[in-house]
């Protein structure tokens, strides 16, 4: 039991503590492990700055630049931190440079505007493809890189008076993730134009695609699934006036700007279910409007979420995983995300 005059705190951890000085200027054994520790950090430092750089000169031989700690850039406006970020200049570069990361995480992308980055640090290496933008035309087929957009390559088509792409005007993505998914609108989807793509493996070899070969359908490839990368496409288009391309692209526009919301985001949520728009079922489900922190389910259309200032991933996770609960609880559909999450 303890006794009544001895003294007692609710907070021992809190009490100071008697540390003998050390005598005739002798260092006492908390300073000599600090200095200990300081002088192991210090190696590290050197270590980790000396393969840094080893790391950035292979990288540089591939054609590739590298960039640490580079904020998110997602078109949500969310994300934290990418650990390494490596800018190939073209298809060959982008090809050299898959090889050289073999066996490590890594993931491409182009303007990830589907894509989702993670509130904290995503501890990889993020390949971003914009720079390999060649584009190229002969006839009536054209040749276009992985990173180009697709607002800039239906563009150059328009200038070639070449029609087939205008549908997909508005998709602010590149050429290498439309054909990753298979992107489409207003009834015209992108592999239905594709003679070729030219992709390259984990283990960096080039290998050419057949149409037939992607196994195309709805909003999806086998691309992902092979760990294949887009390298670059040839399209086949058809002959037109600029003045009628011109006009439908125009059209298409005017639809995207009064049936879908302005503002940050990453455009469809879900794929369709059974034929039918997500944002039906969203919608139906009493959602449009629905909020957490910045993050918000759009009241013109439902399918998608915005980020109406300061939104994080988090609260983007919170809202789509509601849509998914409500519409599974309430009309037994399983929403699939068209979002692609890091």
């Amino acid at each position: 039991m303890r006794n009544r005059t001895e003294k007692f705190s609710l907070y021992p951890h809190r009490e100071k503590r008697f540390i003998p000085h050390a005598k005739n200027g002798a260092k006492t054994q908390s300073e000599k492990d600090k200095k200990h520790t300081q002088t192991k950090r210090g190696a590290y430092n050197i270590v980790m700055e000396k393969s840094l750089n080893k790391r950035a000169e292979a990288l540089k031989k591939c054609g590739a630049k590298v960039k640490y700690g580079v904020p998110a850039f997602s078109a949500f406006g969310s994300g934290g931190i990418v650990s390494e970020a490596v800018y190939p200049v073209d298809g060959y570069s982008l090809s050299k440079t898959i090889k050289l990361l073999k066996g490590e995480k890594y993931v491409v992308l182009g303007g990830a505007t589907n894509v989702l980055f993670p509130d904290g640090v995503y501890d990889g290496t993020v390949i971003v493809t914009t720079a390999a933008k060649d584009f190229s035309r002969k006839g009536d087929r054209i040749y276009c890189a992985a990173g180009a957009r697709l607002p800039d390559v239906v563009g150059k088509c328009c200038n070639c008076a070449l029609s087939g792409l205008e549908q997909l005007s508005g998709i602010p993505g590149s050429v290498g993730g439309a054909i990753t998914m298979n992107a489409g609108a207003f009834g015209r989807e992108i592999a239905e134009l594709i003679t070729r793509v030219d992709a390259v493996t984990s283990d960096g070899e080039v290998v050419a695609l057949s149409p037939s070969a992607l196994e195309a359908d709805y909003r999806h490839s086998c691309i992902g699934e092979k760990g294949l990368t887009v390298l670059g496409a040839e399209l086949r288009l058809t002959p037109s006036s600029k003045r009628e391309i011109r006009a439908c692209i125009d059209g298409f526009a005017e639809r995207r700007r009064t049936g879908q919301p302005q503002g940050r985001s990453l455009g469809s949520v879900f794929k369709r279910a059974d034929g039918v728009s997500a944002g039906y079922y969203i919608e139906r489900a009493g959602l449009k409007g629905q909020k957490s922190g910045g993050a918000e389910i759009s009241d013109r259309h439902a399918n998608f979420i915005i980020n109406s200032g300061g939104a994080t991933s988090a609260d983007f996770l919170a809202l789509s995983e509601l849509a998914k609960r409500e519409v599974k609880e309430r009309f037994d559909i399983m929403l699939e995300y068209e979002v692609v999450f890091l």
